[in-house]
Formats: structure tokens, C-alpha cells, sequence
């Protein structure tokens, strides 16, 4: 998840990739760093009400996506400004830009992994809590952002929500590019049907400078899209090198707790609890425990 990165000097490959940001950011070797690993024998269940989206049902304007040379960036001009609330926050968050991290071929590609699997993508759908104004000053506090983790899995058709953004990204290619385009589908398009289970915990950001002011919240089903649609492959980095393999390794959890929230659905409504996740839910319901 990119927000406060620090400048250029850091990247996914060689003397300045994961392994070595601790070294060029202090806050990069913290004890509350994401990504992780959930496992989903140690999580904590929560009875939470339903994360509420306000707007996200609201098709924008305009999206502006752009090549910062390390993911694709989308941000929107919108009427009224996505928001999210409930499900556990800790107040309301304002939407401020989704981005995504890919692998170089789909057996790998997600930052967060479940039960040790790594989906081929990940998007993060990045907010800032309104209290604090604006995204600069909210992530200097610890309850500063709420991060939506969407995963993505390959499916043997497009997804429609997706193509007017898989033809945008073909037209900016190396870092640094935008392009502005009329949006066609409003936010909730870009999430799982069901957004009533998801995982929670608090962390960072994925990106230097790592602050460590993130509530996750990762949902638990996937979001499908084609093999042809994940073009993000052929954009180039800041090195000019093919951009790909742009995810942090997952961090030590610690002290830490993960916990899942099931809702069997949405605030909104066009989520639809799946039959699937429910009967995964129940069957496992009765080994859940809080981990250490």
C-alpha cells in the first residue's frame, strides 16, 4: 500500500527492495508492519455491525490513473466523496485512492496471504479518517487511515468493471504517466459482492516510509478477473525494468491479534452473502481462537 513514500529511493528489487528498506527507513523494522499472514485457524471472531459505504454506489466523473513507478493509481473526481463507517472503525474515513500489486505471473502477485496463499493481485482501497482532514496529518496519528484489501483471482472471463481501466493502463506505460478518463462504474463495482466478512487488524503501510497507522481490513472473498485483463504487467518502473513483483513479503504478526467479522452482508445493497464463505464460516466456527 503506497501513501508517504519516501521519494525514489526505494523499490521492489535489489540493494533498495524489501529486505533492505529497515535500512533506509527506520520505521520499516516496527513490531506492527503489514503486510501478513492470516491464518484462519488463530483469528479472533467479532460480531461487528456492517462496514457502511456512503457514495460508493455513486458512479465519479472522472478517474485519474497514473504510473508512480511502483503501482497503478486511481483517484476520482466525484460529486460526493466515498466514505466508509462502522464494521469496527474507529470513526468515518474519507476514500483517497486505490492502487494494486501484481506478480510477474499469476501464482503470485498479493501483498496479504491466506493460510500461506498469495492471490495474483491486490487492490487497496486507501482512507483517511475525516476527523483529521486531510490524508498529510492522518497518517502521522495511529487510527489515521482504514485500508480495504481486496483480492483478485484469474476467471475465465472479463470483468467488466475493469475494462475501461485495462484500456487506460495500456496508455501509460512508463512511471510517471496519467491519463484521465470518464469513469463508468462507481467504487462498490471494484469490491467482493460480499463485504460482510473480512479480516481486521492494525498495521502499515506496505511502502517506506511503513507508518504504522493502518486499520486492515482484508475481505475475505475474492474478486475475479480475467488472465488477458491483468495488463499492469507491461508498465514500467522507476529502473525501466518491466514492473512487476511489486509486494512486500509478509511481516512478523508479533503481539498482534487478528480478528474476522462476519455480517453475512453488507450495508448496501447489492451484496450478497456467498454460500460458500458461509459454510466455510460455520465449519470452522468452533476451532476459531484468538491468537497470541
Amino acid at each position: 500500500m503506497g501513501c508517504s513514500a519516501a521519494g525514489g529511493s526505494w523499490s521492489y528489487e535489489g540493494s533498495t527492495g524489501p529486505s533492505n528498506w529497515g535500512h533506509l527507513v527506520a520505521s520499516c523494522n516496527g513490531r506492527r508492519q503489514s503486510p501478513i499472514n492470516i491464518e484462519t485457524a488463530n483469528v479472533k471472531r467479532e460480531n461487528w455491525k456492517a462496514l457502511t459505504f456512503k457514495n460508493y454506489d455513486m458512479k465519479p466523473r472522472r478517474m485519474r490513473i497514473k504510473n508512480n513507478g511502483h503501482a497503478a493509481q486511481v483517484e476520482i473526481d466525484a460529486a460526493a466523496a466515498p466514505r466508509i463507517d462502522d464494521g469496527g472503525l474507529a470513526g468515518e474515513y474519507i476514500f483517497a485512492q486505490f492502487h494494486f500489486h501484481w506478480g510477474s505471473d499469476s501464482s503470485m502477485g498479493s501483498e496479504h496471504t491466506i493460510n500461506g496463499v498469495r492471490y495474483p493481485m491486490e487492490m487497496h482501497m486507501v482512507h483517511y479518517k475525516t476527523a483529521y482532514g486531510t490524508i498529510g496529518k492522518a497518517v502521522q496519528q495511529a487510527d489515521g487511515l482504514a485500508v480495504l484489501g481486496v483480492m483478485f483471482e484469474i476467471s475465465q472471463t472479463d470483468n467488466p468493471a475493469f475494462t475501461p481501466l485495462v484500456k487506460a493502463l495500456k496508455e501509460i506505460q512508463e512511471p510517471s504517466m496519467t491519463i484521465e478518463v470518464d469513469a463508468q462504474y462507481p467504487l462498490r463495482a471494484f469490491l467482493p459482492r460480499d463485504v460482510g466478512a473480512f479480516y481486521r487488524y492494525d498495521g502499515s503501510l506496505t511502502t517506506p516510509t511503513c507508518n504504522e497507522v493502518v486499520t486492515w481490513t482484508v475481505f475475505d472473498q475474492a474478486v475475479p478477473i480475467s488472465e488477458a485483463q491483468v495488463v499492469f504487467r507491461n508498465m514500467r518502473n522507476d529502473h525501466g525494468h518491466n514492473l512487476v513483483n511489486n509486494f512486500r513479503p509478509p511481516q512478523a504478526l508479533s503481539s498482534r491479534k487478528v480478528f474476522m467479522s462476519y455480517s453475512g452482508t453488507g450495508s448496501d445493497a447489492s451484496s450478497m452473502k456467498s454460500l460458500g464463505l458461509a459454510v466455510y464460516f460455520l465449519s470452522t466456527l468452533a476451532v476459531v481462537v484468538a491468537s497470541v
